[in-house]
This record gives structure tokens, C-alpha cells and sequence, in this order.
């Protein structure tokens, strides 16, 4: 072989070289699957020092197969704190496709075992359900019904909604959390939630005329790597008020002992205390104290105190409670026998806070 005959077979296996470098780059870039890779090389030669015709060689061809590859991230920065008895509260999650296709995700929420951000778990939530941001406006509404994610495409990302009740008999600090698994599915139907994607063509051989599944994929809270699925989680955490009510009496004085030592004999002074406490995390509002008249007792007028005084509202009953709009009057002795109870409500009772109600009473 000349000189130049060796020169021009380096070019082309250089060609050949570049060729497949930069298909090599431009997969890594995420090149559409089913795209076809053609390559061809050409021959130039001398013979005898007279160049001869140019030789071209057959165009081999192979499709892109297409790289299953997604994430699910946790898009809430911390845990969800929750009230309960509400309803419709919300986890927010991400889904991008990192794969080189447009592709249907199927969506599950999983009931965790293990705490979100580090907490410990020791609640289900009612009736989680799944939602895709269909109008992409990254916030739950109504609106948002889809249960599926439908062609997201190569390098998209959308959001996505677990959607629970809270139980009204949670307390505070009780948690919830949920992984949500998004599974990849078949695209190419618009409209149509395609077939979750099961096994991928990692024992077959390679087949250069077939689009083959390539699960690329890595290792979410819920699922393994290479699985065709991710899984990210999140969770809600009770944050209430927790009021507890102790009431208590003590004897303010008698007729006879009057404040010194006063005992509990008739005509003698009575003080009744109510004290609220909230050891919860968040204030408790309109907090409402019904307190009786005992017995053989009557109510004296003017003696009802409130720590705080400031929001509190106080309204008396004649009628054992059934309404709230009597106006006492005192009598001789400072008393209105005809009121029933006295209620008391607390515009709000801050979390770790106490209020008080107080009246009088004079034994019969």
C-alpha cells in the first residue's frame, strides 16, 4: 500500500471516529428515542498514481433506545403543619422526566412508615389522594383533576398533589407522611394513560432496528434504582391548641368570721375560678366557658372577673343555659337568684398561655 493510499485510510477511520464521537455526545444530551443514527464511510485510493473512483460504503443504522430515567422531589421545605379536622390539606412533589422520550407517569401515594423530614410517624391521614397541577399554576385548586401525568416531555418538570383529611382526634405533633411514587408509563397517546413500563431490555440483546427500554433511573424513599419509578416523601405535622380546664372554689368570708378563717355556712361569700390553660402550639380561638350557679346558691352580682380582661366577652342565662341574654339585677343583698350560669369567651388563648374566669356566689 502507498504512501497515500495509508494517509487516506487514517481519514477515513478518523472520520469514522469523529462520526461516532459526536453521536456519542449528543446521546448524553438526551437525543430523542427512535431517532435514527446513520453512518457512512467513503473510500478514496490511487492506483499506479491515478486516483480512482470514490468507493461509498453502506449506511449503518441503529434507533436511540429510549432511556427511562425520572426524578419525584419533595417541593415543600419542610413538613406540613395541619389542623385538625380540616380537610383537603396538601403535599406538594415534583416530577421531572430526565429521559430522553415524553412519557405517562402512573402516580400512588404510599403511606410511609418512617417520618418525613426526620420526624416520627404515628398517623394515616383520611382518603390521600393524587392530583397532577393541570393548569400549572403550582398551587391546589379544584381544578386540578387529573390523576395521571400525561406526556410530560423530555426535560419537563410538573407538579404534583397528595391531598388528605386530618382526623379531628389528632393532637399535637402527631405526624403523617407519604411517599409518592410516580411510575413510568408508555407515552405517545395523548390523552390516554399508557401502560406502566414493568421490566426493562436489560437481558436482551441488543437490537439496532428496535427501540429498546433502558431503565436509568435512581434509588427514591420508596422504590430502588433502576425500577422505573421514583419516589420522594413528604408529610404533615399536627400543630393545635390543647386546653385543659380546672376549676376551683375557695371561701372568701361569713358572716360571723368574716375573711379571717371563713367557713361555708349559710350566707357566706364564695368564690368560683376557672382557669384555661393551653399547653398546645398554636392559640385556640373563641373559647367559650360556660360556668353554673350551683344550688343553693345565689349569684352575686358585679363579682365576675376575667384574666385577661381585654377580648373577653361575658353574657348570663336565666334559663339554665338555653339563652344568653339575661341583664342581672341585684337584690338586697347584692344577689340575683334568677341567673343560672355565666359564660365567658375568650377571643383567643395563645399556645402555652392561661385565662381565668371568676365569680361569686352567696350560699342560701
Amino acid at each position: 500500500m502507498s504512501i497515500r493510499s495509508k494517509k487516506n485510510l487514517f481519514m477515513i477511520m478518523l472520520t469514522g471516529a469523529l462520526v461516532f464521537g459526536l453521536s456519542t455526545v449528543a446521546l448524553a444530551q438526551n437525543t430523542p428515542a427512535n431517532t435514527p443514527i446513520n453512518n457512512t464511510a467513503t473510500l478514496d485510493y490511487f492506483v499506479g498514481g491515478t486516483q480512482q473512483a470514490q468507493v461509498t460504503s453502506n449506511t449503518a443504522t441503529f434507533l436511540v433506545d429510549n432511556k427511562i430515567d425520572l426524578m419525584v422531589t419533595t417541593v415543600d421545605g419542610a413538613i406540613v403543619s395541619v389542623v385538625p379536622g380540616t380537610f383537603a390539606q396538601v403535599l406538594t412533589y415534583s416530577v421531572t422526566n430526565n429521559g430522553n422520550s415524553a412519557q405517562d407517569y402512573v402516580l400512588s401515594a404510599l403511606n410511609s412508615a418512617t417520618g418525613a423530614f426526620g420526624e416520627t410517624e404515628t398517623f394515616d391521614a383520611t382518603g390521600p389522594a393524587v392530583y397532577v397541577d393541570t393548569n400549572g399554576d403550582n398551587v391546589y385548586t379544584a381544578a386540578d383533576t387529573d390523576l395521571y401525568i400525561d406526556e410530560l416531555g423530555i426535560g419537563a418538570t410538573i407538579n404534583v398533589f397528595v391531598v388528605a383529611d386530618i382526623p379531628l382526634a389528632q393532637i399535637n405533633d402527631d405526624v403523617a407522611s407519604y411517599d409518592l411514587l410516580a411510575q413510568t408509563a408508555m407515552g405517545s397517546s395523548p390523552g390516554a394513560q399508557g401502560a406502566p413500563f414493568l421490566t426493562d431490555d436489560a437481558a436482551a440483546a441488543d437490537d439496532p432496528a428496535v427501540v429498546q427500554l433502558v431503565f436509568a433511573d435512581g434509588t427514591g424513599t420508596a422504590d430502588a434504582a433502576r425500577d422505573g419509578q421514583f419516589s420522594s416523601k413528604d408529610g404533615y405535622k399536627v400543630v393545635t391548641a390543647n386546653l385543659t380546664a380546672v376549676k376551683t372554689t375557695n371561701v372568701i368570708s361569713d358572716p360571723f368570721n368574716l375573711a379571717l378563717n371563713p367557713k361555708a355556712i349559710p350566707g357566706a361569700t364564695v368564690g368560683y375560678q376557672v382557669l384555661v390553660t393551653n399547653t398546645g402550639t398554636v392559640a385556640a380561638d373563641n373559647v367559650e366557658v360556660i360556668d353554673s350557679v350551683p344550688a343553693n346558691s345565689s349569684f352575686l352580682v358585679g363579682s365576675i372577673s376575667t384574666v385577661p380582661a381585654a377580648g373577653a366577652v361575658v353574657s348570663y342565662s336565666n334559663d339554665g343555659g338555653t339563652t344568653w341574654v339575661y341583664g342581672p339585677v341585684a337584690g338586697a343583698n347584692g344577689t340575683d337568684p334568677a341567673v343560672t350560669g355565666v359564660r365567658v369567651v375568650f377571643a383567643t388563648v395563645a399556645g402555652a398561655a392561661t385565662a381565668q374566669e371568676n365569680f361569686s356566689v352567696l350560699i342560701d
